[in-house]
């Protein structure tokens, strides 16, 4: 990224990686997130604290974006909360170079209504979906709502109200997961395939996510041309991550796109430069990423406990003590993992 600023703003739900990162590649990061870790205002050069991303107006987002770039040039990388506050990006003043995709790109992957008139435009599967709330007793349904992450807004149909910013999706059977990627101009690399980890049957907030999603070449083939086509028609730039479902009979059905480097960036290696992936990804190029994952040797996971504390989990015979990262998030490295 030569000729371009070293200064570089992140702004996020919980900046913890996205921060370390940066500064692990010689980037100078000043950072807003709802948190302040420890390891996140050591790994910035600046730092302020955001509200809780529920309670935060889109003119203090942007403002936080300001404020940290002391009118000078540089980058934006931002986290989870860009899903809500994209509409901000078209405020920014002129020094600050957002690194993702476009305003409507962002549109029509956050608005529902969009988001699935293109899945079906490209005959790509989905969930069946109406944005009225059907009265029916043969089947179940999930209410969701536009602008959320992390499963947290996921409930059953039943047990809540029609609203207008809610849509309904039918509930499917089978495995969570999702493929981390890289996009830039027409092109796609896949990263990662991850399966992840619900805390009970009617609680769809997420507990845990692992690397070890097993594919078969045709469920692989299928992910790797869904995305072509997405990218082609959204032009999507960065780091994002793909949710979908794998039923029983190996059936896959798209979810939503997470337009951001999401917390299954975590389970690339330690070596791994998302940020100048992100950075050169949003102009128009695939870096040599390949090469670097190719090195990993182990396989991890990272999982949301109910509370804080430290605990102690057995694996394979062994017992590995693991510290709390941002949003009660523990790290887990192993040669195997099984929930």
């Amino acid at each position: 990224m030569a000729g371009h600023p070293r200064l570089l703003l992140i702004v996020a739900q919980s900046a913890r990686m996205l921060a370390q990162s940066a500064r692990r590649e010689g980037f100078t990061p000043r950072v807003a997130d709802c948190f302040a870790d420890i390891d996140t205002l050591e790994a910035a050069d600046r730092f302020l604290k955001l509200s809780a991303l529920d309670n935060l107006e889109a003119h203090q987002w942007l403002q936080a974006i300001i404020t940290l770039s002391d009118d000078e040039p540089c980058w934006l990388i931002c986290g989870t909360g860009i899903e809500r506050f994209y509409p901000a990006l078209l405020q920014l003043p002129p020094h600050i170079k957002f690194a993702g995709p476009s305003y409507e790109c962002f549109e029509q992957i956050c608005l529902p209504e969009k988001w699935i008139t293109i899945l079906d435009s490209l005959s790509l599967p989905h969930p069946p979906t109406t944005f009225q709330k059907k009265q029916t007793s043969n089947s179940k349904w999930l209410a969701k709502s536009a602008a959320s992450w992390g499963g947290t807004h996921i409930v059953e149909a039943n047990s809540v109200a029609e609203s207008p910013d809610r849509y309904y999706q039918q509930y499917i059977e089978g495995i969570s997961g999702s493929v981390l990627f890289l996009a830039a101009a027409n092109d796609i690399q896949l990263l990662l395939f991850n399966q992840q980890f619900t805390r009970e049957t009617n609680d769809f907030s997420l507990k845990a996510i692992t690397n070890e999603l097993q594919l078969n070449p045709n469920q692989r083939q299928f992910l790797h041309q869904a995305l072509q086509k997405l990218t082609l028609r959204l032009a999507l730039s960065g780091l994002m991550s793909l949710d979908f479902l794998l039923n029983p009979a190996g059936e896959i059905f798209l979810l939503e796109i997470n337009p951001r480097p999401t917390a299954s960036c975590q389970l690339l290696p330690a070596t791994a430069s998302i940020i100048n992936w992100q950075l050169t990804g949003s102009t128009g190029f695939i870096p040599e990423a390949t090469d670097e994952l190719s090195k990993k040797s182990d396989s991890y996971g990272f999982v949301l406990p109910r509370n804080k504390s430290l605990f102690r989990l057995i694996l394979t015979g062994q017992i590995i003590v693991m510290t709390c990262l941002p949003e009660e998030a523990l790290l887990i490295r192993m040669t195997s993992f099984a929930v």
